[in-house]
């Protein structure tokens, strides 16, 4: 049996494939672009490489899928597989709206899957140490908290024109509230469910996109605490940063700078935490991540209803945006 049948050749899909490969795993992968397919071929003798997802189902059996298309994609293969009994890995969003992501829970859970969403900061060491952080008391109970995503597009994947970047085309699921949403997972991980939002969500730069490139949104936890969330992919500066503030302390983590710091109001000093930046580490501890799940029958760190979850936070964030008005997450 082969472990992996990877949907999707583009970025996010050769990563994996060269991970699951260096972790002795097998694997082969469907990619409709020649180009990309003649590239998989020559970087990885004996890896198969199919241009239909039914030219590949002919030469199974496969142990898992991994979902690697662009987002608005995700579910039409998702569905196909699962109902073949395919384990589950999605790229993260899990979609471009909440609408079938409900049949898909229901055939993992009918089918007695293991259904894993990519959201690898989950497995980022700076991101780790700050829940640590945070679990063991250290900033008491959560006040407010602040994220910072910002990026520049046409700096993402050099090697290509933005503009033919599936983040620039509006058809194909691109845009920062979807494709950043890394921010929501993390901030409802480290802050408890995000209850409702109020956002402004546009295109707002001069670059050549169909897409939203910044979403600014506040948010309410259902833990009382209240925070804010930008995102956006117009700058250069390229940082990431996350800040939790609570009654006895903060923690600031630099996913860029690759440190933590934490500060006791009491004693009113820092410690901070510094850390070898590995980025590629994360992606494999994910898909480690995801196979012992599916050896042990657990439930992965961040499954597919957390997926859901960042989906309805999604969802209000766009409803807010065209509706001017706070917007609760259902």
């Amino acid at each position: 049996m082969i472990t992996a049948l990877i949907v999707g050749g583009g970025s996010i899909g050769k990563r994996h494939l060269r991970n699951l490969l260096a972790t002795k795993r097998t694997a082969a992968m469907v990619e409709p672009r020649e180009d990309r397919r003649a590239e998989i071929v020559a970087k990885h003798p004996g890896t198969p490489a199919y241009a239909t997802l039914d030219e590949a189902l002919a030469h199974g059996p496969y142990l898992s899928a991994f979902i690697c298309v662009p987002t608005a994609y995700h579910l039409e293969p998702a569905l196909a597989l699962a109902r073949r009994g395919l384990h589950i890995f999605m790229e993260k969003p899990v979609s471009h709206s909440v609408d079938g992501i409900p049949e898909l829970l229901d055939v993992v859970q009918q089918k007695r899957l293991t259904g894993m969403t990519g959201f690898c900061l989950r497995f980022f060491k700076p991101l780790q140490k700050a829940k640590e952080l945070i679990d063991a008391g250290r900033v008491g109970r959560i006040v407010t908290a602040r994220s910072l995503t910002a990026v520049y597009l046409p700096d993402w994947h050099p090697y290509e024109d933005y503009r033919s970047f599936y983040m620039a085309k509006k058809a194909q699921g691109g845009g920062v509230l979807l494709d950043e949403c890394h921010a929501f997972d993390w901030m409802q991980w480290l802050c408890g469910p995000i209850a409702g939002v109020f956002s402004v969500v546009g295109t707002f730069s001069d670059l050549e996109v169909e897409t939203d490139d910044v979403c600014e949104v506040i948010a309410r936890f259902g833990t009382r605490a209240v925070g804010s969330i930008h995102l956006d992919m117009v700058d250069r500066s390229a940082r990431s940063e996350v800040e939790i503030i609570g009654t006895t302390g903060t923690v600031i983590a630099d996913l860029e700078g690759h440190h933590v710091k934490a500060y006791d109001h009491a004693g009113r000093k820092w410690e901070t935490f510094t850390f070898e930046p590995s980025y590629d580490r994360m992606y494999v501890d994910e898909i480690d991540h995801f196979f012992r799940c599916i050896d042990r029958g657990d439930k992965p760190i961040v499954d597919l209803r957390d997926g859901f979850r960042v989906q309805r936070v999604i969802d209000a964030c766009a409803r807010s945006s065209a509706t001017g008005r706070w917007v609760a997450v259902d």
